[in-house]
């Protein structure tokens, strides 16, 4: 059973290290290897340690919150990004404090206040349009920021994002390489700089203008800008949306009007999230953003610059799964 109250001393002396190095370790702190910090981390939870995070914040001047502005209600997505944020967070003894951004630019006003009443170390960020409103409250924090998925000039260097024009140029180049020139395109234009992105680096795959139309991210509205764009369009035969959402509506609407999935009509949708691998009969081909991993890259992004570290962004790929909504068309068989 683990010993009630143990202190860092105690975990020094059954390491063999410096009491210093424990303190470091659970506060996050300094420049420890990270085998060393691990090592520690893992006697500390094995003694039972538990930091009082009052007397810490004494000691460190700090909050030990980071405040993550994400849309988390309802999103799969998002909230593998925070899972990842979370993991690090942990790691180095922070805790996070939740806004959810989907509201207006008074609401967002509010969140951002109670994280400067709660003294937040950092603050973790998608720059939605809506961020955009509230840029100069953000920096008046006077915090660390990191940003995830997109990135605005005004809130600093420090992001993790994807490579969202090669992934459209990928979307492009698997079609193509299963018959599938004549594509078109279910975007969502104002869903910001990454979907935009997507969207040129398909075009620039296909080495032409393509036929597009605009949706809101959801199963039915790529369900009816699917129906339009192929009524419009009837030459067809893929699709590329810019969400798995969209992506699943538009599967809907081939199968309804009765083409041949994948021969006559393949689907290629962006973020990989379970409800795309989960298809009984036509699971999706998909883009994959490594959702996790760029939350807990952004963690540690942070901790680097709560530690005085420079932090610059970092692009990830996001790589093609092929799935059943993918293959070689009936003309090339």
């Amino acid at each position: 059973m683990p010993k009630p109250n143990v202190t860092m001393q105690e975990i020094a002396d059954r390491l063999g290290v410096s009491l210093k190095s424990v303190s470091l370790a659970v506060n996050g702190a300094g420049r420890l290897s990270q085998k060393t910090r691990e090592r520690i981390l893992q006697a500390a939870r094995e003694m039972g340690y538990r930091p009082n995070f009052a007397a810490r914040s004494l000691v460190t001047r700090r909050s030990c919150l980071i405040g993550v502005l994400l849309p988390y209600s309802n999103s799969s997505f998002f909230g593998d990004i925070m899972t990842g944020i979370e993991k690090k967070a942990h790691e180095h003894g922070f805790m996070l404090l939740l806004g959810n951004p989907a509201g207006g630019r008074e609401e967002l006003r509010s969140q951002i206040l109670r994280f400067a009443e709660r003294g937040v170390d950092g603050v973790a960020v998608y720059p939605s349009g809506a961020i955009r409103e509230v840029t100069d409250e953000l920096c008046s924090l006077g915090v660390p920021i990191v940003q995830v998925m997109n990135r605005l000039p005004e809130l600093g260097r420090a992001a993790v994002m994807v490579d969202n024009e090669e992934a459209g140029r990928c979307a492009a180049r698997h079609l193509l390489a299963v018959g599938h020139s004549r594509a078109g395109m279910l975007t969502h234009d104002r869903g910001g700089e990454e979907i935009a992105a997507r969207r040129r680096g398909f075009v620039a795959g296909l080495g032409r203008e393509i036929p597009c139309e605009e949706c809101a991210i959801g199963i039915d509205a790529g369900y009816a800008a699917a129906r339009k764009l192929l009524a419009a369009h009837p030459e067809l035969t893929a699709l590329f949306a810019a969400s798995d959402l969209a992506a699943l509506g538009a599967l809907k609407a081939g199968l309804e009007l009765g083409r041949r999935v994948p021969r006559e009509f393949a689907v290629i949708g962006f973020d990989n999230l379970d409800v795309a691998g989960q298809q009984l009969i036509y699971p999706l081909t998909t883009l994959a953003q490594p959702k996790e991993r760029i939350g807990e890259l952004a963690g540690s992004m942070l901790i680097n610059l709560l530690e005085g570290r420079d932090a610059g962004p970092v692009i990830l790929e996001a790589p093609l799964i092929i799935r059943s909504t993918t293959a070689v068309s009936a003309d090339r068989q």
